[in-house]
């Protein structure tokens, strides 16, 4: 029996993957389990292992950096002696999804997996793999290629050919492939503000408490730790131990009901040259402050490296974005689903304030809590940032 191997889901938030290496070869006996190929998403690079014992008979899809949707196929593993069709007779099928998996017909006189039919009218562009590629390297929509002849597939001759004709450009500049990294937040954060009731608080609060505790502890921190103490560590710490006090925002909505987290698990979002990720520290509730540091600086490294594993970008409870480093006073953060709140924090600046009928210079920043009003009241949230302001003044 021939068993097809497809791109697999790895996260609720995956719609494409990208094979990047081939840990085998075309005829090597593989065991179920076997690391076989090694696949990079728009967050994480993993391991794929083999989904069943046998001769890997056919490796559909090559290692580069080309995305495909989840339920792609990938290879194809049978027994030794199983016929198996050409890479280029599966590619019109390779993008169908298990789900509705396209039929593979034997050959003529011969047994085993035979020669692949396209797909249904209204299914993926009929195009060479090859031609998708040069399509998006120059920017191109595939759908908008035709190929030389009616109904053949569209080649890298016809996507060059298309490129080379004369346009009328509604505008003139460079043309940026919307894909990878980028095209994931945009399509998050679309959603997330399509399906949640979002509403934005914002508060200016006085943090010389924070400014001279991490003056006090900056010296010794380093030596102890191997690591900077940031503002960020701090207001980690701050926030993930306010937050049982204000367990609604900790919260995500089901279908079930609003699932309160027994735990904070705080994302802190980084950004990256070509978007953002939001890596997340376990735990950060209950963790001394020289840890919540040395991992904070270990996922921020990890994702700069494009070497996330799934399970430290997902499962997050509540999400932390600090522009403060860039310049930003206030902004508009975007709930990060399945999350029902996020905190934004701009730069600390001194500022003249009054206190006790005296005109003194404080450190000021401002925070803005973004939240679900579905979950969440405006007081409640309100009252969340009242506390924090007290506790970083």
């Amino acid at each position: 029996m021939i068993t097809e191997m497809r791109m697999p889901k790895l996260g609720m938030a995956m719609k494409k993957g990208a094979v990047t290496k081939w840990l085998k070869v075309e005829g090597d006996q593989v065991r179920e389990g076997d690391e076989l190929c090694e696949l990079a998403t728009e967050k994480i690079t993993a391991t794929i292992p083999a989904p069943a014992s046998g001769v890997l008979g056919r490796i559909v899809v090559p290692a580069s950096r080309a995305e495909l949707p989840v339920g792609a196929l990938l290879a194809l593993i049978g027994e030794p002696g199983d016929a198996f069709p050409s890479a280029e007779d599966l590619a019109p099928i390779a993008t169908a999804p298990a789900a509705a998996p396209a039929v593979v017909a034997p050959p003529e006189g011969a047994s085993g997996v035979g020669a692949a039919r396209a797909p249904a009218a209204g299914g993926e562009v009929l195009a060479s793999p090859a031609a998708k590629r040069r399509a998006r390297e120059l920017g191109i929509d595939i759908a908008q290629v035709p190929p030389s002849a009616a109904g053949k597939r569209v080649t890298t001759d016809d996507v060059e050919a298309f490129a080379a004709a004369p346009t009328t450009p509604a505008a003139a500049g460079r043309v940026v492939p919307f894909e990878g990294i980028r095209r994931v937040v945009a399509e998050r954060l679309s959603e997330s503000l399509q399906t949640m009731a979002q509403v934005t608080i914002s508060r200016e609060i006085q943090v010389h408490g924070l400014v001279v505790r991490r003056q006090e502890l900056a010296p010794g921190f380093e030596a102890a730790t191997g690591v900077r103490l940031t503002y960020t560590d701090l207001l980690v710490e701050a926030v993930a131990r306010l937050l049982p006090e204000h367990a609604l925002l900790n919260a995500t909505l089901t279908d079930e009901g609003i699932v309160v987290a027994e735990a904070v698990h705080m994302g802190v979002a980084v950004a990256l040259e070509d978007g953002l990720i939001v890596p997340v520290i376990r735990d950060a509730g209950t963790r001394p402050l020289g840890e919540i540091a040395r991992e904070r600086v270990r996922l921020s490294e990890k994702a700069q490296a494009g070497t996330l594993a799934l399970d430290e970008v997902e499962g997050g409870t509540f999400t932390i974005s600090n522009l403060g480093a860039f310049g930003a006073d206030a902004f508009t953060p975007i709930v990060n689903p399945p999350q029902c709140a996020i905190l934004g924090v701009g730069r600390i600046v001194d500022k003249p304030t009054v206190v006790d009928g005296r005109v003194t210079v404080c450190p000021a920043m401002w925070l803005s809590l973004t939240f679900d009003h579905r979950i969440v009241d405006g007081a409640p949230a309100a009252r969340f940032l009242q506390a924090l302001a007290g506790r970083l003044a």
